[in-house]
């Protein structure tokens, strides 16, 4: 039960700071495409593909807030591995690529927050002292490759979103015998400058 409130209470840490990234976010995006296209209105196509943006870029902040948790927690993770690894075997033991397995398995069903971010692993050749320090490093490695294939989808999602925000957005037309008019008296200007 206590391990159901924490699995909770983690996860809601980590949806309310992704979510809260992601407002953000959206928020300098509008601000930068209003500031690059100051006459343009949003049309209703416009929201809609604003709000399947915001609902990418939260669900990846999500999991990059998780990722950060992770790592942010990494020592008592590694303590955890050793109090597994101190029980099940003598330090010198030379770890094969099953009992490794097996304590991954162990300590994702301690943990099960885990299993979105380790799907296993081969540590074999390293003894049992070893074990915890090794799987832990191997998992901050892990979390930060994870990290920044986040942010690629979400730079990706962004700029779709930004091409198809602005192909929706309404802009102003401007009168075809107004912009003849511009056109005709610069060319005039350009004349009288050439006559000078």
């Amino acid at each position: 039960m206590w391990e159901l409130l924490n699995l909770l209470k983690y996860s809601i840490g980590c949806v309310f700071w992704g979510v809260l990234i992601a407002v953000l976010c959206m928020a300098l995006f509008v601000f930068l495409i209003k500031g690059w296209y100051k006459d343009a209105q949003f049309s209703p196509a416009t929201y809609i593909v604003g709000i399947i943006l915001f609902l990418l870029l939260s669900v990846q902040c999500i999991l990059i807030t998780g990722s950060l948790k992770i790592i942010d927690t990494s020592d008592y993770y590694e303590v955890q591995i050793q109090r597994i690894v101190e029980r099940d075997y003598s330090p010198t033991t030379d770890i094969t690529i099953r009992q490794s397995d097996d304590i991954l398995k162990e300590i994702i069903y301690e943990y099960p927050i885990l299993q979105y971010y380790i799907s296993g692993g081969h540590f074999q050749g390293y003894q049992a002292y070893q074990v915890a320090h090794v799987m832990v490093v191997e998992l901050c490695s892990f979390m930060r490759w994870y990290i920044l294939r986040r942010i690629l989808w979400c730079l990706g999602f962004v700029l779709v979103g930004a091409i198809i925000v602005i192909k929706t957005m309404d802009r102003p037309q401007t009168s075809r015998r107004g912009s003849q008019r511009t056109t005709y008296s610069r060319q005039r200007h350009d004349l009288r400058r050439r006559r000078r």
